[in-house]
């Protein structure tokens, strides 16, 4: 594995791998790499592409009020990890290298990242569509995984890839998750012993929306009140929102008609002062 810091040494040895005819397989993370980003790493891996990892913590996606300095920093850590998961090229670029300019003008984010998640943080998606969109630059052509975790700032990614045409195929990779059901996140290490606990609740209510659906509920606001309710009633956690959106548009749906539609049924929830997002998706029997 190979570690480099400098952009133009990183597009020259991507540049390299492509001459010999190699694909790029492109995993962009802010570190604290835990078995959800390693899943994607694995992914690339067995599709057979030259495996690229980034380790930046771009600070464009935290509000004031949040974590950025005591976001989990763990370098020497991730490196192992890449290593261990067979990651080809390491990039650790400094903010200069990413910013070389100085910050710049924040990514229109259109209407997907304007609700939900975008709503109650108001800054984060164009946050991360600003950094994405450089790293993709950057990059080039390439096979880029996500992870269904962060369903939303998916596609707020999808949609940034088609306004921009970058040469960049979005590869959705699924939630991995504790044996409890609580997802795989770098936040996770905050939670307190009392919060680790509560923090299952989002599976379980989300899982008993899906069987209420399956069972005949075709009202989004009678499945928001049983989630919500279970969140409420099972923990200490303070619920934000339960969202229904349409799987490939992300539109809010009030109504679950359409038979063998895609939906996904979103939630954040506050711990103490940890966050937590999670999903499901649900086809419309």
């Amino acid at each position: 594995m190979e570690i480099v810091t400098s952009v133009k040494d990183f597009q020259n040895l991507l540049s390299e791998r492509r001459n010999l005819g190699e694909d790029i397989g492109f995993v962009p993370t802010m570190g604290a790499l835990h078995g959800g980003h390693t899943s994607l790493v694995d992914t690339s891996v067995r599709q057979e592409k030259t495996t690229v990892v980034s380790i930046f913590v771009n600070p464009l996606q935290f509000s004031d009020e949040e974590d950025l300095d005591d976001y989990p920093s763990s370098l020497e850590k991730d490196e192992g990890t890449c290593l261990k998961h067979k990651v080809d090229l390491l990039f650790c670029p400094t903010q200069k290298e990413i910013y070389p300019k100085g910050v710049p003008e924040p990514e229109d984010i259109g209407e997907i990242g304007k609700i939900l998640e975008g709503k109650s943080r108001p800054s984060h998606f164009q946050g991360v569509a600003t950094v994405v969109a450089r790293l993709f630059e950057i990059v080039g052509e390439a096979c880029a995984y996500f992870g269904e975790k962060d369903f939303q700032q998916m596609m707020v990614v999808n949609d940034l890839v088609k306004r921009h045409r970058f040469p960049v195929e979005i590869v959705a990779c699924p939630t991995i998750r504790q044996i409890d059901g609580l997802a795989l996140s770098s936040r996770n290490v905050y939670l307190t012993e009392e919060q680790r606990a509560d923090a299952p609740v989002l599976y379980r209510a989300l899982i008993a929306g899906a069987e209420l659906i399956s069972e005949g509920e075709r009202k989004s606001e009678n499945l928001k009140k049983l989630i919500s309710s279970i969140v409420v009633n099972e923990s200490k956690g303070d619920l934000d929102y339960v969202g229904i959106v349409d799987s490939e548009t992300f539109t809010p749906l009030d109504s679950l008609n359409d038979s063998g539609k895609q939906i996904r049924i979103l939630i954040a929830c506050d711990f103490g002062t940890t966050r937590l997002i999670d999903n499901v998706g649900v086809v419309i029997p």
